[in-house]
């Protein structure tokens, strides 16, 4: 898979990434820009893949699981000292009992983006075309 990333303007920080045929907007947050930014994007591939993780286990499982919403909030205070925190709330919605509750919890833990960001070594190399 490649995600390309280009630049709208020449002086401008808007960009545009083409990912699977999909293009989304990055910019700057406030006062720079309009947004999303980057840390927005990290953020929302977490979120994304969670609230995916559990509505297709809870379809597997055969769970009244109705809606899912998935909130993200963002500590990036620590940043600079390598801390990136980020709490993660669920809100399921259906006529599920305590135990499916917690199952669905624990199962969000185990979403690949979860896994990626806690248990991967990530490697990255950037080199010029």
């Amino acid at each position: 898979m490649s995600i390309s990333i280009r630049q709208n303007e020449a002086s401008a920080l808007r960009l545009t990434a083409v990912a699977a045929g999909h293009e989304l907007a990055l910019d700057m947050p406030a006062p720079e820009g309009e947004g999303p930014d980057p840390h927005d994007y990290f953020d929302t591939a977490l979120g994304g893949c969670k609230a995916m993780t559990v509505l297709l286990y809870a379809r597997r499982k055969g769970y009244p699981l109705d809606k899912v919403t998935v909130n993200v909030e963002r500590d990036s205070s620590r940043e600079r000292a390598g801390v990136y925190g980020l709490t993660v709330t669920l809100t399921l919605e259906g006529d599920l009992d305590d135990a499916q509750r917690q199952d669905l919890l624990t199962i969000a833990d185990r979403c690949p983006i979860h896994k990626l960001m806690t248990q991967s070594e990530i490697e990255v190399s950037t080199r010029l075309a």
